[in-house]
């Protein structure tokens, strides 16, 4: 169970997300993050000493998830590339105001793109080896990821994204596994 400390971080934590999905990193204040959340603005500086601050734990929280949702999708069972891609879609739809971040806001300064790409490779890993394994199958572990996450975000945003996607992992897996 939950302390109140961990709920109010996790309170935080949302709102940030909201806020900076809706108007980006730079526009958004700790002010607007607070009301959103329901703090006071004193309890985001007690869990998170600055802005930037908050944007990591953000990103270490959500990027952790789906890291570990894609360790377990890769098990030991010999799992597929359609299982991992389908599992990345799923997780995408449960969080989409992140995965608009990532592809807008995270590459916008050095320490935040740092951060993301070291993030991104504990999600890739664990599918490396459905790849290839080989030199090349980091740079294909970061294409992947990238040929699935754009048109997610675009077919989200219509009726059908189940409809759009499916047929689109079942080809992306056979160009990308070994």
């Amino acid at each position: 169970m939950k302390t109140g400390a961990e709920k109010t971080r996790d309170l935080i934590l949302a709102a940030a997300l909201k806020e900076f999905a809706e108007s980006g990193f730079d526009r958004t204040t700790m002010d607007a993050i607070a009301v959103r959340a329901g703090v006071a603005k004193g309890s985001i500086y007690y869990h998170f000493p600055s802005k930037d601050e908050l944007w990591g734990a953000l990103f270490h929280s959500r990027a952790g998830r789906l890291a570990e949702l894609t360790r377990a999708v890769t098990g030991d069972d010999g799992a597929d590339l359609v299982g991992v891609l389908r599992a990345w879609v799923d997780y995408f739809w449960a969080e989409r105001d992140f995965l608009e971040l990532l592809l807008s806001e995270a590459w916008r300064n050095q320490e935040r793109e740092a951060l993301v790409a070291e993030l991104l490779y504990r999600v890739i890993e664990p599918v490396l080896p459905l790849l290839g394994g080989d030199s090349k199958g980091e740079l294909w572990g970061y294409a992947l990821f990238g040929a699935i996450a754009v048109p997610a975000l675009h077919a989200m945003k219509s009726n059908s994204p189940q409809t759009m996607l499916d047929p689109l992992i079942e080809r992306l897996a056979p160009l990308f596994a070994r």
